[in-house]
């Protein structure tokens, strides 16, 4: 999915996403770092949250996109690595963290390998299974997103100790147009587009999303 065309409109509709990164940071073991890498920093929700509540010497920014770099004049920060995780040479630190990317991701067994040669403490949140069922069910269409079962058995086999936390949220809109014109301010379907009369007949006023919270570490 391309974001760049989508940051100017993310914020204002991105309230999950909001919620869910205040979250992950409540579950952070510790409240000081001395080096912290983000993966897919977007508009700079976590970064924000990170620069406010954490205690650290070096910060290193990731996002595919580089126009990702101007939300980011307000944090401070060491580098911003561009480039798409899966190219680029992570970054050894205590801390790898991120929030709401993880999902796009195929090969997460892969992602999880090369994170954790780089650090022994990796906290992220990702949407799981049955995320969004309410699109799936009228579009037939989704992410092939994993189950919190499934996580766990990849991230064991690169981190000792894996704990998790889900959560839900139901997100209420006034009419079903203004519940498909969310997913499409924040680009988080997997699809682009879909024929008019199945958007004319959607009937749904609610999103269900699904998340989970992992805290991941080595002995």
């Amino acid at each position: 999915m391309n974001f760049n065309n989508k940051f100017d409109k993310y914020d204002e509709n991105a309230h999950v996403q909001k919620k869910v990164a205040i979250k992950l940071m409540s579950l952070l073991p510790k409240e000081s770092y001395n080096s912290i890498f983000e993966i897919g920093c977007g508009t700079g929700i976590l970064s924000k949250e990170i620069n406010k509540k954490i205690n650290y010497n070096n910060f290193f920014i990731n996002d595919k996109y580089l126009t990702c770099k101007k939300y980011l004049n307000n944090i401070t920060y060491s580098k911003f690595l561009v480039g798409d995780i899966k190219n680029i040479t992570i970054p050894k630190t205590d801390l790898v963290i991120s929030s709401s990317v993880f999902q796009w991701i195929e090969d997460k067994s892969e992602l999880f390998k090369n994170i954790s040669t780089s650090t022994s403490t990796l906290i992220f949140s990702i949407y799981i299974e049955n995320n969004l069922k309410e699109i799936l069910d009228h579009f037939g269409v989704s992410l092939e997103y994993n189950s919190v079962m499934e996580l766990n058995t990849i991230l064991k086999q690169y981190f000792s100790n894996v704990s998790s936390v889900e959560e839900v949220f139901t997100v209420e809109f006034n009419t079903p147009l203004e519940a498909l014109r969310h997913l499409k301010n924040t680009g988080v379907t997997g699809f682009k587009q879909s024929n008019i009369s199945k958007i004319r007949s959607y009937s749904e006023k609610k999103l269900t999303y699904r998340v989970a919270y992992f805290i991941c570490k080595k002995n």
